[in-house]
């Protein structure tokens, strides 16, 4: 039978002492308390005693069964350092929590639902964030995801650290508001230890001749609806943003225009028409809208079978041979952030145009200085005239159906 604590107290050079044994504190360690008087140190351990005897009693009793265990339980916990009682309590935490959480997709439902006041192109981020999260891992509580898989997912489906650090930051606000109350459907820990990749000040990527061209190719012969899109990136500059706006009023055989509303430095401005921009464009005339429906899906789909290592779930659904996996292999190169931009004003440099207009062009907000450190120089006339002279396929083709299962 356990022994009955003692709850004695006594005189001290730091004052009147009372000691709890390990067995009846919270911690599971012996704590002790100091008083500077003796009637507050016999108050406190006669409070000790009165709860040792009202609580404490169905220690003496415990079964052998319940005693094993319990001691089978303190020696896989010693070398640890944590006591019975702080692990059952850790489990106890952690459990609640599970049990107060929600599966993920009804994390991401309900998370874009509050998303009333974000821009277009914020919940199409976050749209197809969640959407990823969804097949990552279905049916999963939002509290049982650990950082470490949420790590191997973001590696996995995104490319260069532009876009690893934008998805992490869209995944750390998911999270961060589904800890918030009244939700308090997971804490932050799986998330506030992930840190974000490092990139190279000040380096701009363009893609070659080859990259380019595998790009368009791409975009012809597997979806054909993103041409006219990849098109003018590639020999205009424009942002995705800008061409996301575009409309069939907007796209003539002179130029395009930009409406102040869709540029980002909000002026209007009008863009003469490339030559090779034009041949592309009467191959592939603009609908409605330059950009077709769920556009970001079928981009990302363009750049992994340009082979670049980008992760698409529209990719296994193609109609191809051989059937490729959403994962891409680990040897791809990444997509450069801002790609086709990138691409346009370096080619536009090396084949002559001054950078007046080229700032124009672009819509650039960062001084003349800043286009001659990023662009001048950085790719050989010849390279650029590789790049100006792509068209559409010789032959006229007839367009190829695609069959895509789009949710």
């Amino acid at each position: 039978m356990a022994r009955t604590p003692k709850f004695a107290h006594k005189k001290t050079s730091r004052g009147w002492l009372v000691n709890s044994p390990a067995s009846i504190t919270l911690s599971g360690r012996r704590e002790r308390c100091y008083f500077s008087t003796r009637d507050e140190a016999k108050e406190h351990a006669a409070k000790l005693r009165e709860k040792f005897l009202e609580h404490g009693g169905n220690a003496q009793t415990i079964t052998p069964t319940l005693a094993e265990a319990a001691t089978t339980a303190e020696r896989w916990l010693e070398p640890l350092g944590i006591s019975l009682l702080e692990a059952v309590r850790r489990f106890v935490d952690a459990e609640t929590l599970n049990r107060a959480s929600v599966p993920i997709e009804t994390v991401v439902a309900e998370f874009r639902a509050s998303g009333s006041t974000w821009s277009d192109s914020q919940s199409s981020a976050y749209k197809l964030r969640g959407e990823k999260l969804v097949v990552e891992f279905p049916k999963r509580m939002i509290s049982t995801i650990m950082g470490e898989e949420l790590r191997k997912h973001l590696e996995a489906t995104t490319g260069g650290p532009g876009s690893y650090n934008q998805a992490l930051r869209l995944v750390r606000a998911i999270w961060r508001w589904s800890a918030k109350p009244p939700r308090k459907w997971c804490d932050t820990e799986a998330v506030q230890h992930l840190e974000g990749r490092d990139s190279v000040s000040g380096e701009i990527g363009v893609l070659s001749h080859e990259q380019a061209l595998a790009v368009m190719r791409a975009a012809e012969k597997y979806l054909p609806e993103t041409v006219p899109a990849f098109a003018i990136a590639l020999f205009t500059g424009m942002r995705q943003a800008e061409i996301d706006r575009l409309t069939n009023g907007d796209v003539t055989s002179e130029g395009i225009t930009v409406p102040a509303v869709s540029a980002k430095t909000k002026r209007r401005r009008f863009i003469q028409m490339p030559e090779p921009l034009a041949a592309w464009l009467k191959r592939y005339p603009v609908g409605e809208s330059v950009t077709p429906p769920d556009w970001r899906r079928r981009q990302i789909a363009v750049r992994r079978l340009a082979g670049f290592k980008v992760w698409s779930d529209l990719v296994p659904r193609l109609d191809i041979t051989p059937r490729l996996e959403a994962s891409p292999p680990d040897d791809l190169p990444e997509w450069p952030d801002n790609a086709l931009r990138h691409t346009a004003a370096t080619v536009s440099i090396a084949l002559g145009k001054p950078i007046e207009t080229l700032t124009f062009e672009h819509g650039h907000v960062g001084g003349l200085e800043m286009l001659r450190r990023h662009y001048v120089g950085a790719m050989p006339k010849a390279e650029a005239l590789k790049i100006w002279a792509l068209r559409p396929e010789g032959k006229k083709r007839r367009k190829k159906k695609t069959h895509l299962k789009v949710a």
